[in-house]
């Protein structure tokens, strides 16, 4: 009986100590958290006699508690190291793909593009978005240089009057054509760029 009268003195108490305090606290984000506190401590007056009988510890519960929460947020910041190294890995692999998937192509149109005297300098991709697939690509850029041929020099005229297209122009139109067709690709997405010659 007297752990009785002992657990309702103490609830009167703490009732009259957390009216006081509510009273006396400004209103606001402090009277909040105050109330927050008042009710967790008057949470554990009342349930005082039970975890006696169970014999638990009120501090070995907060101390459990306190370390399930720094496990979960060790989980949380595990994950998300997690999700940064997939990322890598993930731009890695991407960045590899497209290396050999360039690669492969350069070899594709080394033969042809000799057959036409022409060398293949190098060859850039670039993509609208991610991932890297022939659907998503903008532009295909060859740098091309010409073959050195054992040619007899042929006689130039210069005329200032009339402008005549350049032999080049003529030729980057037909391997752009020769490119969309070997690779279906639209004409536009291909880009034909001269490797400039020392003079």
């Amino acid at each position: 009986m007297n752990l009785f009268i002992e657990w309702i003195t103490r609830i009167v108490l703490f009732l009259l100590l957390a009216i006081v305090a509510d009273a006396l606290l400004p209103s606001g984000l402090m009277k909040k958290y105050a109330r927050l506190v008042l009710s967790v401590l008057l949470l554990l007056i009342f349930l005082g006699p039970l975890l006696q009988l169970l014999k638990i510890n009120p501090d070995q519960l907060m101390k459990k508690a306190e370390y399930t929460m720094n496990e979960e947020m060790e989980v949380d910041s595990l994950d998300d190291s997690i999700e940064e190294k997939k990322k890598e890995i993930l731009e890695g692999q991407d960045a590899y793909k497209l290396e050999q998937v360039t690669q492969s192509l350069s070899a594709e149109l080394k033969d042809p593009l000799k057959e036409q005297n022409l060398q293949l300098v190098d060859l850039e991709m670039s993509f609208l978005q991610e991932p890297y697939q022939m659907d998503t690509l903008d532009k295909l850029v060859l740098t091309l240089t010409p073959l050195e041929e054992s040619k007899t020099v042929e006689n130039v005229s210069i005329s200032i009057m009339e402008k005549q297209a350049p032999k080049e122009e003529k030729q980057v139109d037909s391997i752009q054509a020769w490119i969309s067709q070997y690779l279906e690709l639209d004409k536009a997405q291909i880009e034909i760029r001269w490797e400039e010659e020392d003079e």
